[in-house]
């Protein structure tokens, strides 16, 4: 089982670019608050705190 933890203002950002394919995740509808990232060390993901499906992995440097 992985843990989530709030992004960064950083990651925040990185996701909103990881998530832009997503038709419901499109700018004006973003929401921050809404993600939450793995704590994992050396995972990168990034995923929607509703529904799994929805999220992806940040890139390299996070």
């Amino acid at each position: 089982m992985r843990h989530f933890r709030e992004l960064s203002e950083d990651e925040a950002e990185a996701t909103r670019e990881v998530v832009s394919g997503y038709p419901n995740e499109r700018d004006e509808k973003f929401r921050p608050s809404a993600y939450h990232r793995c704590t994992t060390p050396g995972c990168r993901r990034v995923q929607r705190k509703d529904n799994w499906q929805v999220g992806g992995n940040l890139p390299e440097g996070f």
